[in-house]
């Protein structure tokens, strides 16, 4: 099987998704966009790809006879936000390929979605056959957008890598957070919920703060607090061994797969409702606290989580662990091969597939 995937910036779990797709017997060309300054990725081994290309001008002159020379079986595009992805999609639809476009936006009734649900007929299914989606709150959008029958599971952390023997007990007592320091991520509710809790406990734990962004100001000189500038993906197993805790306070979060990785590496998870994969793989009081994304609820979940006993955090940890457990790169690939080698199954026998009813 061939597929063809039209992406954005790489991060080191989409490569691993693509890479079990290769190892599964499909054969892989990648076009993608190059790095976003925020998130200065190392270059990536994509030797594994058939075809890898950097999305430039001179690949998008030449990107419809890159597509006719590999000629895909189908097409995963990464949502529908680059035009010259879509204007090809829609062109290639006409020809029988089928296209698949992810998706983590969740549903939050704004009017612009509303626009979208509207126009959905007009701009969407033109190009796009079916989504896939991150988890269930995409899922209630791409219902909404008219597409009924959708892929679920688009993201999974690497989690061989992250797994961590180390008792949480053992580990230092620290906070993390990992991610861009800007508004959305709640740096600013983060900065404040963190002083508070260190003047209402006796010993309280350290914060741990990987990321670069114009907020970082905010947190130079706190007590507690160490800035450790952006964290290659390679070595975010080892970061999260020093810490007992992933805080992630989003004020807007679609996914956030640093929490599928916090808790693959055994991490008690503080996380805002604003983040996606807290539905997945945060249960409140089991493995930590899913807050509203406000200063004092931040503060209230850091002061329970780190005067809790040790038998609790204990609980809280094998708990992560165990919903960690629930999905990784490999089933992801196999689902996402069973339901297109479906899809394929019933085209070829004349069967409706129809994903937009």
């Amino acid at each position: 099987m061939k597929i063809t995937i039209l992406w954005s910036s790489l991060a080191s779990y989409s490569v691993a998704f693509f890479k079990e797709l290769f190892l599964k017997g499909c054969y892989i060309q990648l076009i993608y966009q190059p790095n976003k300054s925020e998130s200065p990725y190392q270059a990536f081994d994509l030797s594994f790809c058939k075809v890898a290309l950097e999305d430039s001008e001179h690949v998008k002159m030449n990107l419809e006879q890159l597509l006719h020379d590999f000629n895909p079986d189908f097409i995963l595009m990464s949502s529908w936000c680059f035009p010259h992805f879509m204007k090809l999609t829609r062109k290639l639809r006409r020809k029988g390929i089928y296209v698949i476009a992810s998706m983590d936006n969740q549903w939050n009734g704004t009017f612009k979605q509303h626009i979208g649900v509207i126009s959905s007929k007009l701009f969407l299914k033109p190009s796009i056959d079916t989504l896939f989606v991150a988890g269930d709150r995409q899922a209630i959008f791409a219902r909404k957008l008219g597409y009924e029958s959708v892929l679920h599971g688009l993201y999974s952390a690497d989690i061989n890598k992250f797994t961590c023997a180390v008792p949480i007990w053992k580990r230092p007592e620290n906070f993390l957070f990992i991610g861009r320091l800007v508004s959305e991520k709640g740096v600013e509710e983060l900065a404040r919920a963190y002083e508070a809790y260190r003047r209402q406990v006796k010993n309280p734990w350290g914060l741990k703060i990987a990321g670069i962004g114009p907020l970082a100001k905010l947190l130079w000189g706190v007590s507690g607090v160490d800035l450790l500038d952006f964290v290659q993906p390679a070595h975010l197993p080892e970061l999260m061994k020093e810490a007992r805790c992933l805080v992630l306070p989003s004020r807007w979060e679609p996914w956030g797969v640093v929490i599928h990785e916090a808790a693959a590496a055994g991490l008690p998870i503080i996380a805002t409702y604003p983040c996606g994969a807290t539905t997945m793989f945060v249960r409140d009081g089991v493995n930590g606290y899913v807050v509203p994304p406000k200063e004092n609820q931040l503060t209230k979940a850091m002061i329970r989580l780190s005067t809790a006993p040790q038998t609790v955090l204990d609980r809280m940890s094998i708990s992560s662990s165990t919903l960690a457990g629930l999905w990784n790169p490999a089933r992801l690939a196999d689902y996402f091969i069973d339901s297109i080698t479906a899809i394929r199954t019933l085209k070829t026998s004349g069967d409706r597939f129809d994903t937009q009813k």
